[in-house]
């Protein structure tokens, strides 16, 4: 450990149907000094029932509650903003943390995602085209540690 560096666990659950996708954010957990833990579901009523603690997520050891979720709008089934809506329509969820992501480059689909309630977008060819995963990393890992709501915004990539 770093001298003045706190280091802990950060839960992310991924809403992601994608795998080689998945496994490009473990691989970029990597760039950032906290531990990074991602809890991969691949469709929005796993998402669901993730969230709920209910059937195979119901020991929250295993399947701890997340700090963020990171969403793809793109699912089989109920689509992100279908479990973005039911997220922010539930209270008791209220300060949880959503990154919506996605590769559709439709404005009209970033306008809904961050009316549903997004607090961040992230272009998926942003971060895999241009070598934002360790930003898009540091993001989540700002967002967690973040003690204020954050104002829904876009992620860019440096």
């Amino acid at each position: 450990m770093l001298a003045g560096r706190r280091y802990f666990a950060q839960n992310v659950l991924v809403v992601e149907d994608n795998g080689d996708d998945a496994d490009l954010l473990r691989i970029a957990a990597g760039a950032v000094p906290e531990a990074v833990s991602f809890h991969i579901v691949p469709d929005g009523e796993m998402a669901l029932a993730y969230l709920k603690g209910e059937g195979q997520y119901a020991d929250r050891h295993v399947h701890p509650f997340p700090d963020l979720v990171l969403l793809d709008i793109t699912l089989p089934g109920m689509n992100g903003l279908d479990v973005l809506a039911w997220i922010r329509q539930h209270p008791e969820f209220g300060s949880l943390q959503v990154f919506v992501w996605t590769d559709s480059g439709d404005p009209a689909m970033l306008e809904r995602a961050l009316k549903a309630g997004a607090n961040r977008f992230v272009p998926k060819s942003v971060a895999f085209v241009r070598g934002g995963l360790a930003g898009l990393m540091r993001g989540i890992s700002q967002a967690i540690r973040s003690s204020t709501a954050n104002a829904p915004t876009s992620v860019k990539s440096n």
